[in-house]
């Protein structure tokens, strides 16, 4: 169908929601979009439906639900008895309606949407009704309408996921951005592909000419060129053929990657029938596009009896189990048109300005809202999840239906059936029974419940808003303090006898820097009792104890240290061998060690204030210090040798 391969030189066009389309032309003109359809093209592809009674009936009738779901005003077109006897080799025949055509207008009718025959092809019809203004677009299944003039053209209406049977997406194909971008093509040069590379009507075309020769043709001028040449110009024709042959055998412009001189050119090409069926197909007057203007009606209303008995008869949807089915599927799309409708009455200020009246109608569409959403089989349009009732969208009485019987279910065999609500094709599941008198939760666009329920959405977004804002933060009371028990002790009533203070960790004795002296005797007498050993010197504490300060501290001062006999009550002469050495600095102050060597308790380190204290106390003889130092310190070595030796003779005979 269509020209030969000359996708791969236009590209697949842009892939588009056809909902996304809807709500777009909602939002910008305040009407649904209207789209011209082939209806031809459509009854064929519907004879591929199965499962149930009639499948390709059943087909048509969910195709014509989703197109009132999304607010599409559809104008159906039907092959006129003026097109060409001849398309794809096969005789088309006699315009005689088939009965599924004839099924097919009758649903029509039943739905409220208009149709139109064509006086010749329907595709050309559609491509005019295009240019005109009549519709926006075009929906077919090739790309003849581009040929015949339609600047928008949508096909293979198809689902966007290979998981899903619901179509959603179209192919979206603009005629200017065809001509502007990499194929060149307007709608001469494709003329002149279909008449090079094989159409519709000649579908053998020029003999080893393939697309590509046949685009490059077209963008080096040769199709405008033809077109322009009157039917009755033969000379203008010939001329037009021999610059063909001539620029193909040479390539002397440059039109062609490469010369062509093997490329034999027909005779009769190109032929001036071929070549009218594209240039002057037949197509309504101007008088009957005026009379078709005015004759449309895209707003009617359903004939709810008879699409019912269709239904009953066609599909076999009989009984309340029927009925119920019937219900199920038409209610969401009945309610998105019911809503355009309100919003377009508002529009004309033919809606009641009582509020309780608004509110009371905007209920009996929309329930409730409880959500909003983009999703991607929608192109991410916005849409919220209202509830309703689908009894009361419906016009039907279930109390004239025919109970069911015992074995009678609710299945679900359709193959296209409507969205659900995550946006896929119904899943496979068991028995359901659907009751249409409880509330049925849907997606809708958003553009066309505001236009609807205005009310309701403004109702829904304030509530939205105050959930979404911050809240306060909570101001706690004090607690009530409890009153104070009977009896008992009074607050209050340690405090004079205790000191109350914070628990802390209980810290260890401090350590004494210094020994414990037991006994001190500094009489002056010089008897020593029995049981005490000879004397002992008293080692320099200064050299017992060094300082814990780091070697690179300066070096203290030495003091000489006094040494004394602490058994007798004379100042004890040291020996030589016991003298104190001198250390050095960084030795003596260096070692962190030397504050915890033990000293005898025979020992003793006297400062300067305590040898003040001592030569006023214990030799008020003395003068001054210097003459302590001189009994005291500086006795004789030898004595103090011998004081040792006596010392440790005492210790070993005890």
């Amino acid at each position: 169908m269509g020209i030969h391969g000359i996708y791969k030189e236009i590209g697949p066009g842009d892939r588009i929601a056809l909902l996304k389309l809807a709500v777009d032309k909602f939002e910008e003109t305040g009407r649904p979009l209207r789209i011209a359809i082939d209806t031809s093209i459509w009854l064929f592809q519907i004879q591929s439906g199965k499962g149930g009674t009639n499948p390709a009936l059943r087909t048509f009738y969910y195709r014509l639900l989703r197109l009132l779901s999304h607010s599409i005003h559809p104008l159906f077109v039907f092959d006129g008895p003026n097109k060409p006897p001849f398309k794809r080799n096969k005789r088309t025949g006699p315009n005689v309606a088939s009965i599924p055509e004839f099924l097919a207008k009758q649903l029509l009718k039943q739905f409220g949407f208009p149709f139109h025959i064509a006086p010749g092809e329907a595709e050309a019809e559609c491509a005019l009704l295009q240019r005109e203004g009549i519709v926006d677009a075009v929906l077919s299944e090739d790309v003849d309408t581009l040929m015949f003039g339609s600047r928008v053209t949508l096909r293979n209406w198809s689902p966007e996921q290979k998981s899903s049977k619901v179509p959603t997406h179209v192919n979206l194909y603009d005629a200017e951005k065809t001509k502007s971008g990499p194929a060149g093509l307007d709608r001469e040069g494709m003329i002149l592909v279909a008449l090079m590379s094989g159409g519709d009507y000649l579908p053998e075309g020029i003999p080893n000419c393939g697309p590509k020769l046949a685009c490059e043709a077209a963008r080096a001028g040769f199709g405008s060129r033809l077109c322009a040449i009157g039917k009755k110009d033969t000379a203008a024709l010939q001329a037009w053929r021999e610059s063909l042959i001539h620029e193909l055998r040479t390539n002397e412009s440059k039109f062609f990657r490469c010369k062509h001189k093997a490329l034999a050119i027909p005779d009769e090409f190109p032929r001036t029938d071929i070549l009218a069926y594209y240039t002057k197909p037949a197509i309504s007057s101007r008088d009957g596009l005026e009379r078709l203007k005015r004759s449309l009606r895209w707003d009617q209303e359903l004939n709810f009896p008879e699409l019912r008995t269709f239904t009953a008869d066609a599909f076999e949807w009989v009984k309340v189990t029927g009925a119920k089915k019937f219900i199920r599927n038409l209610a969401p799309a009945l309610l998105v048109r019911n809503l355009c409708l309100r919003g377009q009455a508002a529009a004309e200020d033919a809606l009641s300005e009582d509020p309780e009246i608004i509110a009371a109608d905007e209920a009996a569409l929309v329930a409730s809202i409880h959500g909003k959403r983009q999703h991607p089989s929608t192109d991410h349009t916005t849409e919220l999840r209202i509830a309703f009732s689908p009894v009361g969208i419906v016009n039907i009485d279930l109390d004239a239906e025919e109970p069911d019987d015992e074995s009678d279910q609710d299945e679900d065999e359709d193959e296209e059936g409507l969205v659900d609500e995550d946006g896929e094709a119904p899943k496979k599941r068991g028995p359901y029974l659907y009751d249409p008198t409880k509330l049925e939760k849907i997606w809708i666009p958003e553009s066309f419940v505001k236009v609807g329920t205005p009310l309701k959405v403004q109702d829904w977004e304030e509530a939205q808003r105050k959930k979404a804002a911050p809240k306060p933060a909570k101001v706690t009371k004090p607690r009530a303090s409890k009153p104070a028990a009977a009896g008992g002790m009074q607050r209050g009533a340690l405090d004079r006898f205790a000191k109350i203070t914070k628990a802390s960790a209980a810290r260890p004795p401090a350590k004494r820097r210094s020994p414990t002296i037991e006994r001190l005797d500094m009489s002056g007498s010089s008897e020593k009792p029995d049981d005490q050993p000879s004397s002992f010197p008293v080692a320099p504490l200064a050299q017992t104890r060094k300082s814990s300060r780091a070697p690179s501290s300066p070096p203290r001062t030495s003091k000489e240290p006094v040494y004394i006999d602490i058994l007798s009550s004379s100042p004890a002469a040291p020996s030589k061998e016991a003298e104190p050495q001198p250390q050095p600095a960084d030795e003596h102050y260096g070692s962190s060690n030397a504050t915890k060597r033990k000293i005898a308790p025979n020992q003793l380190s006297i400062n300067e204030s305590r040898k003040e204290g001592l030569l006023k106390k214990e030799f008020p003889e003395l003068k001054n210090l210097h003459e302590l130092e001189e009994r005291v310190v500086h006795k004789p070595k030898a004595q103090l040798h011998r004081q040792n030796g006596d010392s440790s003779e005492a210790r070993h005979t005890m």
